[in-house]
């Protein structure tokens, strides 16, 4: 007698895998001089927007005064010009480093201990470094540049305190809205929204 297909005991198969050899993965790349350069670019220019940023919410609502570009181009390349001096630090920490490690072999006895092994890296850093530096201080200089970082920094901060004010009418609203007289002290009620979100903002984001 022959059984039917759906009652014969299946065989299953084994499929075997491979372990997972973290060696075999490729090698990354290193990253070249350029773009380790505009990476830390990208980085300065952003806190570089945040201090702009600051610093118009403060002038311009604190202080009453008209927004003009011209009035934060100063705050901008004063913090270009930080962040190129931190670099310029950093570069020289570096070549100590280098200098240090050259010829230096065996292993390494904390993070900072380097060795032959990194002076390829260290050599990277230390270039990096001193472009950056350099590329940042002819930013500074650049009324085009520091303009351009202004209007970024301008955007920044009109979205930030839109959303405060957003957030403080959305707390009004409700019960608040069926008042009689609501209408009468709303200019009033939104002044003192931008005054204490102001203030908020000013604690929580001070410093870039």
């Amino acid at each position: 007698m022959r059984w039917p297909d759906w009652l014969r005991k299946r065989t299953v198969k084994t499929v075997r895998t491979r372990p997972f050899d973290e060696d075999a993965l490729p090698e990354p790349a290193a990253p070249t001089l350029e773009q380790t350069v505009e990476e830390g670019m990208l980085l300065a220019e952003y806190a570089t927007r945040m201090a702009v940023k600051n610093h118009i919410v403060v002038d311009t609502l604190q202080y009453g005064n008209d927004f003009d570009p011209a009035r934060h181009t100063g705050e901008a390349a004063h913090m270009l010009r930080e962040l190129a001096s931190e670099q310029g630090e950093a570069a020289g920490r570096i070549e100590e480093d280098l200098e240090a490690a050259q010829g230096l072999r065996g292993d390494a006895m904390h993070p900072h201990d380097y060795r032959d092994i990194d002076v390829a890296n260290l050599r990277l850093r230390r270039d990096a470094a001193v472009a950056l530096a350099s590329a940042l201080r002819a930013k500074a200089d650049s009324e085009e540049e520091l303009l351009a970082l202004v209007e970024r920094g301008r955007v920044d901060a009109w979205d930030e305190v839109g959303r405060a004010i957003e957030a403080g009418l959305d707390a009004f609203s409700g019960v608040e809205a069926l008042r009689s007289d609501y209408e009468r002290e709303k200019p009033a009620r939104l002044k003192l929204l931008i005054w204490r979100d102001l203030a908020r903002l000013q604690e929580e984001r001070t410093g870039y």
